[in-house]
Order: C-alpha cells, then sequence, then structure tokens
C-alpha cells in the first residue's frame, strides 16, 4: 500500500501528468459540447450489447497478431513465440490504459526483463520500431479507406502532419539501426563533456536501446511486421464494426478503417490514461462526418472506448497474477520513468 501511494504521489507531481489532464478536459469538452445529450442517453439505452461479446473477442486476436509482430522484431534478441509474448503484450496494453504518457511500454520493457532476462533498454528499442511501423501501417490503412468513402478532405490535415512525424521517426530510427558505427562515432562526442561514469551509462544504454531495432535491417523482416500490423489492424477495424452493430449503424467497413485510424492517431494528443478524450472526440467526429447523427455517434465512441479498456484491463490484471508479478511490482518502473519528468 505504501508503494502505491508513493507512486500516485509522483504521478501527482508530474508536469505530464497534469498536461495530460488538460488534454482530457479539452477534448471531453469539445466532445459533449457538440452532442446530443438525449440522444446519447437513447442510443446507449436501446443498443444490443450481445455484440459486445464477438466485438471483444476480435480484439483479442487482433493482440495475437502484435504478439506475433513482435516475436519477429525480438528475434535477435530471444526466440520467444506468442504464447510467452502474448500475456506480457496485454500487461503493457493493461498499463496503458491505467497510466498517464504511455507508461505501459516501460512496464513491459520491465516484465521482459524480469522474466526473460533481457535488456530493459534493448526491449524499449524493439516496441520504439513496433509503435513507429504500426503507425505507418495504420496511415496507409486510414488514408487508402478514407477515399472510397469521401472522407479524404477531412483527414488531409491529420494524414498529413502524421506522415511527416511518424516517417520522420522511422526514417531516423532505421538510419541509426543501420549506421550504429557512426551513430557510436558522433554519441561519444556528444558525450565527451560529461563525467565519465554519466557517459558510459548513457552509451551503454544508447546501444541497447539500437540492438532493439536491428530487426530494422532486414527487408523481408520488415515486410512480415507490416502484414502483420496490417491484419491486426484489420481485426481491430472489425471490433469497431461489430460495436457499429451493436447501435445499428450500416456504414460499410471503411469508415471503420477510417475510425480506427483518427482515433488512434488522436491519443497521441497529451491526455490522460488510456486516451481519454482525444479517442471519444475522433470516434465521433468520424461517424458525424459520414452521416450518424450526433447522440448516436457519441454513444459509439463511448461504449467503443469502454470495452477497448475495461476488458484488456481486467484480462491484463490476470496475467499479471498468472506470470506471478503484483501490480505494484510490475508499476513501479512507471514511478522511476515519471520521476525523471517532475517539476
Amino acid at each position: 500500500m505504501t508503494a502505491v501511494v508513493g507512486m500516485m504521489r509522483g504521478w501527482l507531481r508530474s508536469g505530464r501528468l497534469w498536461l495530460g489532464l488538460a488534454g482530457t478536459a479539452l477534448f471531453l469538452g469539445l466532445f459533449f459540447a457538440r452532442t446530443d445529450l438525449e440522444g446519447l442517453w437513447d442510443s446507449l439505452r436501446e443498443a444490443d450489447y450481445r455484440w459486445a461479446v464477438p466485438a471483444v473477442a476480435l480484439w483479442f486476436v487482433s493482440a495475437w497478431f502484435r504478439s506475433l509482430r513482435w516475436s519477429l522484431l525480438l528475434r535477435h534478441l530471444a526466440r520467444l513465440g506468442t504464447g510467452a509474448l502474448y500475456p506480457v503484450l496485454v500487461i503493457g496494453y493493461m498499463a496503458n490504459n491505467l497510466l498517464p504518457a504511455r507508461l505501459g511500454e516501460v512496464v513491459r520493457a520491465y516484465v521482459m526483463g524480469q522474466r526473460y532476462g533481457l535488456s530493459k533498454m534493448s526491449v524499449l528499442g524493439s516496441i520504439a520500431s513496433e509503435r513507429l511501423m504500426d503507425a505507418l501501417v495504420l496511415l496507409v490503412l486510414m488514408t487508402s479507406a478514407a477515399a472510397f468513402v469521401g472522407l479524404e478532405g477531412h483527414l488531409r490535415a491529420l494524414s498529413l502532419g502524421a506522415v511527416v512525424v511518424v516517417a520522420g521517426g522511422f526514417a531516423a530510427l532505421y538510419w541509426a539501426a543501420s549506421r550504429r558505427p557512426t551513430v557510436e562515432r558522433t554519441l561519444a562526442v556528444l558525450l565527451r563533456p560529461l563525467p565519465p561514469t554519466l557517459a558510459s551509462r548513457l552509451r551503454s544504454a544508447v546501444d541497447a536501446f539500437l540492438e532493439g531495432t536491428a530487426a530494422l535491417r532486414s527487408p523481408l523482416l520488415l515486410v512480415a511486421v507490416a502484414l502483420c500490423g496490417g491484419i491486426a489492424w484489420l481485426l481491430e477495424a472489425g471490433m469497431y464494426y461489430l460495436v457499429g452493430r451493436a447501435f445499428d449503424l450500416r456504414e460499410g467497413f471503411a469508415v471503420y478503417l477510417v475510425l480506427a485510424g483518427a482515433a488512434n492517431l488522436a491519443i497521441t494528443v497529451p491526455s490522460t490514461s488510456g486516451g481519454i478524450g482525444p479517442f471519444e472526440w475522433a470516434s465521433r467526429e468520424v461517424l458525424v462526418a459520414v452521416g450518424v447523427a450526433s447522440g448516436t455517434a457519441s454513444a459509439y465512441a463511448l461504449a467503443l472506448h469502454g470495452l477497448l479498456l475495461v476488458p484488456v484491463i481486467v484480462v491484463g490484471l490476470l496475467f499479471l497474477w498468472a506470470v506471478q508479478l503484483s501490480p505494484t511490482a510490475a508499476l513501479a518502473p512507471a514511478e522511476e520513468a515519471t520521476a525523471e519528468v517532475r517539476d
């Protein structure tokens, strides 16, 4: 209990947390300001929640393909199958749903280090590669689908900005992974003014991180990683479609691909745990743009996000118990990361 209280105090002192709270408040304000509240409650009351069961099941199937993708990115570090990585992946998503600033990625690296003895920085390198590839694949799917449903104009600014940021980040990471000797020489020059002990620690951390990105050097592996990511996103969009059936929405599958892209890109905006606020706002805006009533679109967005958050938290906690880690132990590295950004 003392450790949990300590973590809560740490998060409350984090400037990043308060920035996230401001982001959530802003987007929830925009969300409800343009919502027909009576229509919202009517839609929530009349929805057929039997669709929730196959929808949630489909998300967990999509997570299997994400764990397969991660196994490919980790292949040069350890030969771990999806059976080993699936629980860790879900634990990471669970932590992202509970912690601010996507600290679930740190938790995922910590669990891998505890269970399999891998360098946590190398695991973080693989996760960085995974996230950038994931975003690139999602952008391709979203922009392709948007052209089919006439939403490319609405998403042009969002897509352009996202492409510049994601492609730039991926190019930088790919270059660093492919030119490690150059990176190491440059880093040695940059670290020269620092105390030797600190410089050595930073050099070791960067080396370990780059070791985790080694998979980017293989074109065939990149194709396999992109394919797994594409299947995962198609399955997740399928979940969104099934939730739409619960609200008697008749939109085509392409709309849900656009929605998946817009909502998941929106949660890169600073917000509280789970992307609450930006996710609801972006989901609602996409549906309203294709003619769905305001109240129904808002009800859908709230229900969808709830189904993405709650089951993953429950299953993630069960996996924590299965791997014999307490929530306090698993979340401890998140407190350490938070300490680095406190005011």
